[in-house]
């Protein structure tokens, strides 16, 4: 769940912003596109009130664009350059892998991403967006109904589980007050015997005293014996309440693995298996602070694989993620425990390198670059060599994560001009 609100509350942002940048809009759109982005916080607004209200922003716009197709293609190429369009696309498609949708909802985002990969224009961008934000906005209700109804298992269980002990306690107190009283008349009659037998003279007298009795023991006796089923009654409502919290304990158990799993599943890229953006950074915040505190060697690594989208147009998107599999694989058989790997964006593996000496990284880089490099890909009985170029930048003193990140990336755009198979060593 905290997942999808990050992802959330980034694609409000991103997606407003794209909207801003599209010239044509009424001034009362951008106005409240302006607010939205801008006061929500300061008012308050819930994540979903904000993207319910930037889907009315959305249609409104497209709906002004529809009654005039000429302005609309005009405006968003004016808007939109090729490079930003691609960024977009792609950031688009990685927020796609990163949520984990079932059902109908996972179907359709999975034929968005496929559509992405394939290529779409500039206007079928922006209503591809807007669908996403429609299957996020189900998708999180979905998982908070789901929520709730194993909420509402446990709640009923909880309160079968409390009615029946407060059943089990008014019971057992029942039958406590009877063996009381049962436990009175026998010290009674006892006391009765002993003073019959002590005072009493006559024969005749004795033996009618000892017979009244005598009587009076069998009637208690009889008494005790009926009592005994009301201990098995007992004992049968207290196996009732076991098993209700047996119960109670499964249906917790079970609510319990499925948070594990989606806590686990927030933080994991689903198709490849390693970490997510998510929690990439969170790893480089931890790594920075040991870095900072211990001055241990720390060191960023990026792959990028080279000429990707081209293995998405000419075999197909299933292909591009039957490579991103088999890479992401290659990279975490290199890697210790003490490194983190990470799928950043749709062609690019993170890797963090902590306390590991320069060639011991170096050589690490090498390593992977090779294996990838050998690994006989085959598409549509076709052979195909894939390779992936690295860069490698150190953290240097004074430096944010941001800004080794920053620094990273600058030669990324370097990197692209060189070809592919290359590496840059900082």
């Amino acid at each position: 769940m905290e997942k999808q609100i990050n992802n959330s509350e980034h694609l409000i942002h991103q997606s407003g912003n794209t909207l801003l940048k599209i010239p044509g809009l009424p001034p009362k759109i951008k106005r409240e596109l302006r607010d939205l982005l801008n006061f929500s916080e300061i008012h308050h607004e819930t994540k979903t009130r904000q993207a319910f209200h930037l889907l009315n922003l959305y249609e409104r716009a497209i709906k002004i664009f529809a009654v005039n197709p000429e302005l609309k293609e005009k405006n968003i190429q004016l808007s939109v350059g090729q490079g930003l369009f691609n960024r977009l696309s792609d950031e688009l498609q990685t927020l796609i892998s990163e949520l984990d949708f079932g059902g109908e909802a996972g179907d359709v985002l999975l034929d968005i991403r496929a559509r992405l990969l394939t290529g779409v224009k500039p206007e079928q961008l922006l209503e591809l967006t807007l669908e996403v934000f429609r299957l996020l906005i189900q998708g999180t209700a979905y998982e908070r109904s789901h929520s709730e109804q194993y909420l509402k298992q446990i709640n009923n269980s909880l309160a079968n589980c409390l009615s029946s002990t407060n059943r089990n306690i008014e019971y057992h107190s029942q039958i406590c007050q009877n063996r009381h009283s049962m436990h009175q008349e026998f010290s009674q009659l006892v006391q009765q015997s002993r003073t019959v037998l002590k005072e009493t003279q006559d024969t005749n007298e004795l033996k009618n005293e000892i017979a009244s009795l005598i009587n009076q023991f069998n009637e208690l006796s009889k008494q005790y014996k009926a009592s005994e089923s009301d201990d098995q009654t007992y004992l049968e409502t207290l196996e009732v309440t076991q098993n209700r919290i047996e119960t109670s304990y499964e249906i917790t158990q079970n609510f319990r693995h499925r948070l594990s799993d989606q806590a686990e599943r927030a933080l994991k890229d689903p198709l490849t298996k390693v970490y997510n953006r998510t929690a990439l950074h969170h790893r480089l915040e931890l790594e920075y602070h040991r870095w900072i505190r211990n001055k241990h060697p720390l060191r960023l690594a990026l792959f990028d694989i080279d000429n990707f989208k081209s293995i998405n147009r000419h075999f197909g998107y299933p292909a591009g993620d039957k490579a991103l599999k088999i890479i992401a694989r290659a990279i975490m058989k290199e890697t210790s425990a003490t490194d983190t790997v990470a799928r950043i964006s749709g062609e690019e593996f993170l890797m963090i390198l902590p306390e590991r000496k320069e060639q011991e990284c170096y050589s690490l880089i090498q390593n992977i670059q090779h294996n990838i490099r050998s690994i006989p890909f085959k598409f549509k009985d076709k052979e195909l060599k894939i390779t992936v170029s690295s860069i490698s930048v150190p953290f240097l003193d004074n430096e944010s994560p941001d800004e080794t990140l920053e620094r990273l990336y600058q030669q990324l755009y370097k990197l692209k001009d060189q070809g592919p198979d290359k590496t840059v060593w900082q």
